[in-house]
């Protein structure tokens, strides 16, 4: 079946509200859910340990700080069914798009429910946020020649029989990276438009500085690797 896997730190107010919501599909009895926690110094862990009589759920908590690319590798390590479905605790995607992106799921291929295909919209994001987010993933798809508009979105299903191939585990990085490694594998990649929203309660964790860290880091290293094949 599916393993949802949730990345958290710091998701109190957040956390309770995206069980809730799993709980609410008709399916989810047969949910595996994995929550990876960085290090959250808040209720989190009180919050998911709520669910658990609830929902089939593996709570992991990390030692010391990793990302958020090694919060998804664990889970997706850890996960026991065909498909992995990652899904961020801000309560971006609507229930409907979880139900869609779980139906559409395939093997050999991910699916990403994307914020930049023709019907979708973002929406609460700054302007300039959403510009540079679009350069990006349009530059990305004509180097790498991927088939989708939206790239760097972490919100996707992914056939368990494909490696995660990863050197930088940050955000955006962690998905080019991903992306482009099962491309080179010849899995496929498909996209379907969402509504996204940004969060409501507590604070991204992707700051502006960690995002321009992660893009150089990992654009540099996607350039080295297709133009001199160094691996």
């Amino acid at each position: 079946m599916i393993s949802i896997v949730i990345p958290t730190i710091n998701e109190e107010k957040n956390i309770g509200r995206t069980l809730k919501r799993i709980k609410s599909i008709k399916s989810s009895n047969k949910f595996e859910i994995i929550v990876v926690d960085d290090c959250s110094i808040d209720a989190t862990e009180i919050e998911v340990k709520n669910f658990n009589k609830k929902l089939k759920i593996k709570f992991i908590k990390n030692k010391k700080k990793l990302g958020l690319g090694y919060a998804l590798k664990i889970g997706y390590d850890l996960s026991s069914n065909d498909y992995v479905l990652f899904l961020d605790a801000d309560l971006a995607v609507a229930k409907k798009y979880i139900i869609k992106i779980i139906k559409l799921r395939a093997k050999n291929t991910i699916v990403v429910g994307s914020r930049f295909a023709k019907g979708s919209k973002v929406i609460g994001a700054p302007k300039i946020k959403i510009f540079f987010s679009k350069l990006l993933n349009k530059l990305i798809k004509f180097l790498f020649s991927i088939e989708i508009n939206d790239i760097s979105q972490s919100f996707r299903i992914i056939s368990k029989n494909i490696p995660l191939k990863n050197k930088n585990y940050s955000h955006p990085g962690f998905f080019w990276e991903t992306s482009i490694s099962a491309k080179k594998l010849n899995y496929k990649i498909k996209e379907f438009p969402i509504i996204w929203r940004e969060r409501t309660y507590g604070d991204t964790k992707n700051t502006n500085l960690k995002m321009i860290k992660s893009v150089l880091t990992s654009f540099f290293g996607l350039i080295i690797f297709t133009l001199f094949k160094i691996k």
